[in-house]
Formats: structure tokens, sequence, C-alpha cells
């Protein structure tokens, strides 16, 4: 059920269809997610979008093909290769030789890197945290929930539906 909130120059087009038009919030809010994450990676670490999806995925999983981390992250390998390129010759990551696939680099951060990361991290997780930071745990829990369900569905439709059902505990 919709609160009584005024979205302002949102609000015709949220409204538009009701929740059969869920799909195009869900794009909605994306562009609004992505439109202030811009201007705070450009404020307080110098990084594009792209490059921040690279320098995080890259802190948290230690190293990375181009078309791993562009799978991953679901957007086209050469906005990943490129950002790569940038980060490398800002000194953040690392390029090396793939032992397994001489085409495709495997990528690293750099101490740089690692403590670009740390710098910034801490702005990422205030900013997740202000905006659940008014829904209630039950409904956290039903979003994260239904946004998975969703994201299985989009796989499943892409052809990509080979995600593993979660085991009962």
């Amino acid at each position: 059920m919709r609160e009584d909130v005024d979205l302002g120059q949102l609000d015709a087009i949220w409204r538009l269809g009701g929740a059969s038009y869920l799909p195009l919030r869900l794009i909605l809010v994306a562009k609004l997610i992505d439109r202030y994450l811009d201007g705070l990676l450009a404020d307080k670490a110098d990084l594009s979008i792209s490059q921040w999806r690279v320098v995080a995925q890259l802190a948290m999983l230690k190293q990375g093909t181009v078309r791993r981390m562009a799978r991953q992250a679901c957007v086209d390998p050469a906005e990943v290769s490129r950002a790569a390129a940038l980060l490398e010759r800002r000194g953040l990551v690392r390029r090396q030789e793939n032992a397994l696939d001489r085409r495709s680099a495997t990528f690293s951060l750099t101490p740089a890197g690692e403590e670009h990361y740390l710098r910034f991290h801490p702005y990422w997780v205030r900013f997740s945290e202000t905006l659940v930071r008014r829904i209630e745990a039950t409904d956290r829990s039903a979003m994260e929930h239904g946004l998975t369900r969703i994201a299985r569905e989009l796989l499943s439709l892409l052809g990509q539906g080979n995600v593993q059902e979660p085991r009962a505990r």
C-alpha cells in the first residue's frame, strides 16, 4: 500500500499504471540512486560509478577479470574495461596476465586502491543505512525477499535461470 507521500517531479510517473508498473518504479529508484551516488563518489572519492564498481568488487573478491566483473554487475564489459584501464593509469588497480586465458587479464587492487576503497567505504555504508533507516526491519526483510525473487525471475527470462533455490534450514 502506497503511503500518501508527494514525490514531487516523480509523483505523476510514479502513479502511472498502478502496481503493475513496478519495473518502472524500480528503474526510477535505480536512477535516483545512481544520481546521488555519482555526486557522492565525485565529491568523496574522485571516482565514477563504473570505477567504484570495479574497486568495490576487487576489494571484496581480491581479483577479477573484466568479463567476470561485468557479469556480476550486469553491465557491459566495455564499461568495466574502460574503468579498469583508468584505474590502472591512476595506480589504483594492477593488471596481471591471466595464465588460463591470455586475452583476459586479471585485475586486483594496489595498496593505493585498497586505501582508496577504505576511505570511501564509510560513506557507502552511511548512504546505504540512510536509504533504509525509516523502513521497519520486517519490511526490509520482505523487500529483500521480493527483490531476490524478482532478480531470480529476470535471470530466468534472460536465459540465465540456473540460479539455485534456497535450501530449507
